[in-house]
Formats: C-alpha cells, structure tokens, sequence
C-alpha cells in the first residue's frame, strides 16, 4: 500500500488502519464469523476505524450517484439554493458553504471557522414524498440516491450483527434497535482549491476536526482527493486509505457510550493541501447511522461490571444526544 502525502508532520502510513474483507461473514461457519468479530473488536478498540472490503455494494451503484451528485454541486449558486431550508445543517436539503463548522461541536473547537464544504443532505433515501428537500435535477439523483441507500441500509445490517458478534452478544442483538433507524445521506462536496485560497487564512479546514454523533458512519472516499485523517489514542494522526474497492467505517459517539468505551469515536478530519499547493475538488458520500430515536443508549452488558468495569455514562436517548450535536455544529448558533 502507498502511504497518503498529506500536510501534517506526525501522518504515519495508512497499514495503521485495519483493512478487513467481510465477504465470508454472511456465508462462513461459526469459526470465520468469530475471527471476523475479532478482526472487528481489535480495529474497533485500537483505531475506531476500518475499512471494509468485499461489502457487496456495486461499483455501479456508486458511480451513478457520484455522476448526479457532481452534476448538481456543479450547478451555480443560486440555483443549488432552491433547495436549501436555510436552517442550518441536520435538517435535510442543501447546505451551502459558511453554514457548517463541525469542529465547534466540541469544546476546544467553540471558536472555529466554517468548513470549506457544501453539503446536500437525504434522510429518507430520497423519497420525494418525505424528503424536507428533493432536487429536481438532475433527474438521475434521485434514483441514485434510492440505490446507493438500499445498499447501505444492507451494509450497516451485516456491521451491527458483525458487531454483535465481536462483543460476544446473540447475532441479532441490535435488529429491534435498527427496525427504524435514524440514518442520514451526505454528499459532501470541498469545491478545489487554490495554491493561496483566501478561505485557507482563517484556519478553515475542509472539515474540522470532530467525532461523529451516533451510530457506525459508512464513508465512500474520493480516490482521487485524498485527505482524510483519524487520530489514535496516543494523539497521532493517520491517515485514511481510500480503496477502490473499500468503504471506510468508523464508529461515532454513540457506539462508544454503548460499549462503554471499550471501541473509540475517534477525532478526524479532513486536511486542505500544504499552503502553496492546489488541490481539486473533493466529493465524498457519507451514511451516517443510528438506532431509533427512542433508543436508550447505555453499557451493553458484555461491556460492562459492576465491580471491575461500572457504566461511565448515565443513559441518553439517540435523539437527545443527536439534537445537541447538531446545536453545537452549525454556526448560526454562534452569530
């Protein structure tokens, strides 16, 4: 594997995030299911991170939502602005550049910059009928999206039951969790950049550094643009491969507040190009996750013991912790 050539001096090689092909679990007896399970506790504990091969998803199916999605972010401005809310991000629909600052979710991050993305955002996988905000055009996206969300509500099905089975719990320990869940689509677009972008003055990442908030997210990296990168428990940021074949998996908040910090969410990001240095624009597809809004999250019982390991967190609903996210994360709360 290459290493990735990104700006930051402490980047390692990309082999310190696991690469693990999942084909045989669905199909493998109990011994393969609990070496995977394995695999998938280890990545989960030491990185956070992972990613995924033999997963299933079509290229097809993924190409065809990058063709429409780069055909609408290359739309002009104010046309992209029919179908933003003009409330922030977390609410569905498009997200234009200055509205998002993820970083100021948390603490040492209250004061950063917008990030240098736009955003188009799906909740329903783009069923025109319960969407906040369905484009028109291109035709081709809303197809696109319906597809690429099938295949992720299967994909993020075969990660909770390979997670039950890494933490040592009955196969379809989370299904009732997951029979509605709160999943969301986002296409991210970081329009290129230039070798002196006045947006780089201010400090602005493409995407600041943050955890996610809920459950698993399943990322689509771009091949082409690189520049994602997650940091370990001893500070050190490394960066992401972006495999044709792959999807990057990483666990968010919540994920860790369930097994009780046993797997991480760790911190990520996603750099700008050395100052001085171009850089094209960058698109990537993001689902991310979550059980039900109801859902009580709280130490699962494999993660947990009373005298040796007690619960570190008081229980907290999925959607009380999201909404607190989304608050902090948007700069028109900071105006």
């Amino acid at each position: 594997m290459l290493a990735l050539s990104l700006a930051s001096p402490c980047v390692v090689e990309h082999h310190t995030i696991p690469v693990i092909n999942i084909s045989t679990f669905s199909t493998g007896g109990d011994a393969e299911r609990s070496r995977l399970g394995a695999l998938w506790d280890t990545a989960m504990s030491s990185a956070g991170f992972a990613v995924i091969t033999g997963h299933g998803v079509p290229l097809e199916v993924i190409n065809k939502l990058y063709d429409a999605a780069s055909q609408f972010f290359a739309y002009e401005h104010e046309q992209k602005m029919e179908s933003c809310l003009n409330v922030g991000y977390g609410a569905g629909g498009y997200v234009p550049l200055g509205v998002e600052a993820v970083a100021r979710s948390r603490p040492e991050g209250a004061d950063s910059p917008a990030d240098i993305v736009e955003n188009l955002v799906f909740s329903y996988g783009g069923d025109p009928e319960r969407e906040a905000v369905m484009p028109a055009t291109p035709e081709s996206l809303q197809p696109a999206v319906a597809a690429y969300w099938k295949h992720m509500l299967m994909t993020l099905d075969a990660l909770m039951e390979l997670s039950a089975v890494a933490l040592h719990l009955p196969a379809d320990y989370f299904k009732d969790d997951f029979r509605d869940p709160k999943n969301n689509l986002r296409l991210a677009h970081y329009p290129a950049l230039m070798a002196h972008d006045a947006a780089r003055s201010s400090g602005a990442l493409r995407y600041g550094a943050h955890t996610d908030y809920t459950g698993f997210t399943i990322l689509r990296q771009d091949p082409a643009a690189n520049g994602l990168q997650a940091q370990m428990a001893d500070g050190e940021w490394v960066g992401v491969p972006a495999l044709a074949d792959g999807l990057v998996i990483n666990a968010g908040d919540l994920i860790q507040v369930w097994t009780n910090d046993r797997w991480r969410s760790p911190p990520h990001r996603v750099l700008n190009p050395p100052v001085g240095s171009a850089a094209p624009a960058r698109l990537s597809l993001v689902f991310f996750t979550g059980p039900a809004d109801g859902t009580t999250i709280e130490a699962l019982p494999t993660c947990v013991d009373s005298e040796t390991n007690p619960a570190k967190y008081a229980p907290i609903s999925a959607r009380e912790h999201l909404l607190g996210k989304l608050r902090a994360s948007n700069t028109d709360t900071k105006q």
